[in-house]
C-alpha cells in the first residue's frame, strides 16, 4: 500500500505551484517597458492592450515601470526585476502581477528568502498574469518613491 504512495509524493514534492513572495524582498527599481516584453507577450489581450495604450498615448513620452528587484546578495539574480510592475503610461497606470516562482539549475523551487536560494537561484518564470489600467501608481512601496523623484 505505501508504495502506491511514492510515486504521488514524487509528484508533490516536484510540484511547479510553488511559489516566492516577491513583497519580502523590499528593495525595488525603475526599467523601460521594452525589458517588460517576455512578460506581456504571455498574454495576447494585455499586448493588445499595452499597443493600444502606446498608440493612444503621448509618442515623445518614455514609458517606465517599477518592479521588485533581486539584491545584489542573490548570486546569479541580483537586480533582475520581477512582478508586481507598475508601468507609467502618463494619463494612466498599468499594474502587473504574476505568480513567481525561482529555481536552481536542477529546477529545485525555492518559496522563501534563504541563503541557499541567494546562492543557487537561477531562473526565474512569471505566470498567470493579472493586470488593471489605474490613474495613479497605487500605494506600493515603490510608488511612493517613485513620486519622490
Amino acid at each position: 500500500m505505501s508504495l502506491r504512495l511514492v510515486p504521488l509524493a514524487l509528484l508533490l514534492g516536484t510540484s511547479s505551484a510553488l511559489a516566492f513572495d516577491t513583497s519580502k524582498l523590499i528593495e525595488f527599481g525603475s526599467l523601460p517597458l521594452d525589458d517588460l516584453t517576455p512578460v506581456i507577450t504571455k498574454s495576447a489581450r494585455l499586448q493588445q492592450e499595452v499597443n493600444q495604450a502606446l498608440s493612444e498615448g503621448n509618442k515623445e513620452q518614455r514609458v517606465v515601470c517599477l518592479g521588485m528587484r533581486f539584491p545584489g546578495q542573490w548570486k546569479n539574480l541580483g537586480d533582475f526585476r520581477m512582478s508586481p510592475y507598475a508601468c507609467d503610461f502618463g494619463a494612466k497606470w498599468l499594474q502587473i502581477r504574476a505568480t513567481v516562482r525561482i529555481t536552481d539549475r536542477h529546477g529545485q523551487a525555492f518559496e522563501t528568502i534563504t541563503a541557499k536560494a541567494m546562492k543557487n537561484a537561477t531562473n526565474i518564470n512569471e505566470t498567470d498574469l493579472n493586470w488593471e489600467w489605474t490613474t495613479e501608481c497605487g500605494t506600493a512601496a515603490y510608488c511612493a518613491w517613485h513620486v519622490g523623484h
